[in-house]
């Protein structure tokens, strides 16, 4: 996951997995904690979906301590928080130990306690710098937009689909439009006659078709994708190396690759309860509908040590 501060200075955040820009609820998981064999408390683990991200959180901090900062970044194994200030070098060097300490705070009522912290120097471009053919496609994305958006909302698309312009010499504009559109031919004779009265360089429209339900169910599915990480990624108790997921003949499968073995009963324990009430509570059940899924948590040589399932 990424926060950053677009040129207009204003916040958005890229994912490294779909967003879901709806169907999002509050829920709030934590299992009372338990004692592992040596006597440690296991970090507690709090699954709330829509809940601020650490991305976010930091971002906002040092941004309410008027810091220009352009970027957040993690990086899942090793864990580890990227961040890009907008200081002078010798400004960076002094501010670096407060910075640090703020995220550290943040991590610390996190219980995240397996993580590397690297702060450094914005680097920035301006827009006259840009190479040219960079700026002259920038120009014509920002042109073409606004075209498309007007052209399909006449059939029914009040949502612009996205869209993809390849190549500004070879001139191919790629709209994105769910499988099951039928207008596709009326479709391109209205993109490409819009286009040609604005005059603009397009040679070729082409389409690139999209499952419509399972795009649906990635968008229920990412926000509890990215709770999941958010919430165990950097806790040594888990170990957690990586999570990934799929939706495959509509059902979702998730796997949490971790470092855990059978030494780790109470954590993996810890786990499997934490999983399983999250999956029962009302606002999850909302949030993925009654899509099917199977998640599992697989420890060192990929031994299955939790299996939670829903046909």
């Amino acid at each position: 996951m990424k926060v950053k501060r677009n040129l207009l200075k204003k916040p958005h955040i890229i994912v490294s997995f779909a967003i879901a820009f709806f169907f999002l609820f509050i829920s709030n998981t934590t299992i009372s904690v338990v004692m592992a064999s040596n006597g440690k408390k296991l970090a507690p683990i709090r699954l709330d979906i829509g809940g601020n991200s650490v991305a976010r959180e930091v971002f906002d901090t040092l941004n309410r301590a008027d810091y220009e900062i352009m970027s957040v970044g993690l990086i899942p194994y090793p864990y580890t928080i990227t961040i890009s200030l907008h200081l002078t070098n010798e400004e960076l060097e002094k501010e670096k130990p407060i910075v640090t300490k703020k995220v550290e705070e943040i991590l610390a009522a996190r219980y995240i306690d397996d993580y590397k912290i690297k702060i450094e120097k914005f680097e920035n471009v301006l827009p006259n710098e840009l190479p040219s053919k960079s700026e002259e496609i920038h120009k014509e994305m920002l042109n073409l937009f606004p075209i498309i958006s007007k052209t399909m909302k006449k059939f029914g698309y009040d949502t612009p689909p996205s869209i993809a312009y390849n190549d500004i010499k070879s001139g191919i504009l790629i709209i994105e439009l769910p499988n099951t559109e039928k207008r596709k031919k009326t479709i391109k004779q209205a993109v490409e006659k819009a286009l040609k009265k604005e005059k603009f360089k397009i040679k070729k429209v082409e389409f690139k078709l999209y499952n419509k339900s399972k795009r649906l169910q990635d968008y229920r599915w990412s926000p509890i994708i990215s709770t999941i990480s958010d919430n165990l990624i950097g806790k040594s108790d888990y170990m957690l190396k990586g999570i990934s997921y799929q939706i495959k003949n509509g059902k979702t499968y998730i796997s949490l690759n971790t470092e855990l073995d059978k030494s780790k009963s109470e954590n993996v324990t810890y786990l499997k309860e934490t999983f399983k009430k999250f999956f029962t509570l009302e606002s999850t059940k909302t949030q993925i509908k009654k899509d099917a899924y199977e998640l599992i948590i697989y420890g060192k040589s990929k031994q299955v040590l939790v299996k939670i399932t829903k046909n």
